[in-house]
């Protein structure tokens, strides 16, 4: 069933009041309290309104959300006693414990209380019904709804109105390939020949920095155009907490008006940052994230993209409790191809109602950006959006227990030794401080490469088996 104009923008809180305007004037009474009451309240949520469209196709119209405590209605202009009737019914039936009607409108006192009214009816509804009321539970029939289609941001990759995930190790460049899907959703240029669907794109930049707008200042002199369609949210979002999700929701409904065109994804960049003091290992706390994520779809319409860190062994997937994941309609693990170059890997761990995608490597570009006033050349990084096979990590496959660490390490002696570089301990040290690891466990790290019998040491000399 549809819903009302701006019954999804109302507040997640079920007992925050819900003000509908209906009759024949019901848009233009709406659009004055907004002007005037509402901007005194400062409450800057849109009423439901029921006009005379609205009216006419009442009896499959979703007024009011389900388990909604409380309803102000105000009557806007020509509104007939059996259609005031009818929208009682239906704050019953959607279990409305109070509401209040104002007959003369919103600049009257005068009010009936249908408290007692909509309790009666609840329980008529009950009685009558019994054991013939029809289920509310969605039901269809064998096979229909085979053919459906599936609607999709990134086509074949990032499903419309779903909840997806990439994860990765630090360093994998996650970061960049979230940024490049933004850039090429708001511009609607296809991703790797892939269409997607062109719209807004609000980026939650919960690590704060500089990156971003560097990434996307790449991203323009690439390919030759202006990204006006990708919004940076500067400090990090919590979904659990209810008074987040009300200001993104209300955030998008600024975007959307601003650049007129839907807000396609909503990026949280990274769950750690978006998770606030709770503990991401907790099912209780990662279940409130969830949900809150849940309502920013429902009522924005948006995919919403979290960018996740990977576990200590990146082989067991991304930390966290497992209800994270079971909750996704997509996830993919990133990875960098190896330590010593700069490209990126996607594999598809999870599809939920697709086929999953093929895993591909994908480069990166360095871009020049400006001088600082020190006059050091600042440059940032463009995934290019060709998918080629990634190139095997051959032995470091039969370690077990590997870590991030492992295979940073393995990328830099399969570089040396492809490049026909001299390769010691104390050169591969430096590669590694130069990657960012800490190096008070760098020869445990070899050692364990040597004992699997992914590469042998000689002296200083170290080398592939």
């Amino acid at each position: 069933m549809k819903s009302a104009p701006n019954l999804k923008k109302q507040p997640y809180d079920k007992m925050t009041e819900v003000i509908i305007f209906a009759g024949s004037d019901a848009w233009a009474h709406a659009k004055q309290w907004q002007e005037q009451e509402g901007r005194l309240a400062g409450d800057n949520v849109p009423p439901v309104v029921l006009a005379e469209d609205q009216i006419a196709e009442l009896g499959d119209l979703i007024i009011i959300d389900d388990g909604r405590y409380c309803v102000r209605l105000y009557r806007a202009g020509n509104l007939k006693p059996p259609v005031i009737n009818a929208i009682a019914r239906k704050l019953a039936a959607a279990g409305v414990t109070d509401a209040n009607y104002y007959p003369d409108g919103m600049h009257s006192h005068k009010r009936e209380n249908w408290r007692e009214y909509l309790e009666r009816e609840r329980g008529k509804k009950q009685e009558e019904k019994g054991h013939q009321r029809k289920t509310t539970l969605p039901m269809s029939v064998g096979s229909t709804g085979y053919d459906t289609q599936l609607d999709y941001v990134v086509k074949g990759i990032i499903p419309a109105s779903s909840l997806c995930s990439i994860y990765g190790a630090s360093g994998s460049y996650k970061s960049f390939l979230a940024g490049s899907w933004a850039c090429h959703v708001s511009t609607g240029r296809q991703w790797g020949g892939r269409r997607v669907a062109h719209g807004a794109v609000l980026y939650v930049v919960g690590e704060g920095g500089i990156g971003v707008p560097r990434r996307v200042k790449a991203w323009e002199v690439v390919h030759g155009e202006q990204v006006k369609n990708l919004y940076l949210v500067n400090r990090p979002i919590f979904p659990a907490v209810p008074l987040d999700v009300d200001e993104l929701v209300i955030a998008a409904s600024q975007v959307e008006r601003e650049t007129g065109k839907p807000v396609r994804m909503i990026i949280l960049d990274t769950l750690a940052r978006c998770f606030g003091g709770n503990d991401e290992n907790d099912s209780r706390d990662m279940g409130a994230f969830i949900r809150g994520c849940d309502e920013l779809k429902r009522r924005t319409g948006a995919t919403v993209l979290v960018v996740h860190h990977s576990g200590k062994d990146e082989t067991k997937g991304a930390r966290g409790s497992s209800a994270f994941r079971a909750s996704l309609d997509a996830e993919y693990r990133i990875s960098r191809e190896d330590a010593g170059s700069e490209a990126l890997v996607i594999s598809c761990t999870k599809m939920k109602d697709a086929e999953e995608l093929k895993e591909a490597a994908y480069d990166l570009r360095v871009v020049e950006l400006f001088t600082d006033a020190d006059g050091e050349l600042i440059t940032s990084l463009v995934v290019v959006d060709e998918p080629r096979p990634p190139v095997e990590l051959e032995r470091i496959e039969e370690a077990g227990n590997k870590t991030e660490n492992h295979t940073a390490l393995w990328g830099c002696i399969r570089s040396r030794t492809q490049n026909g570089d001299k390769c010691t301990i104390p050169l591969l040290r430096d590669d590694m401080k130069k990657l960012g690891y800490e190096m008070k466990n760098f020869s445990r790290w070899l050692r364990k490469l040597e004992k699997d019998g992914v590469i042998y040491i000689d002296g200083d000399d170290v080398g592939p088996l």
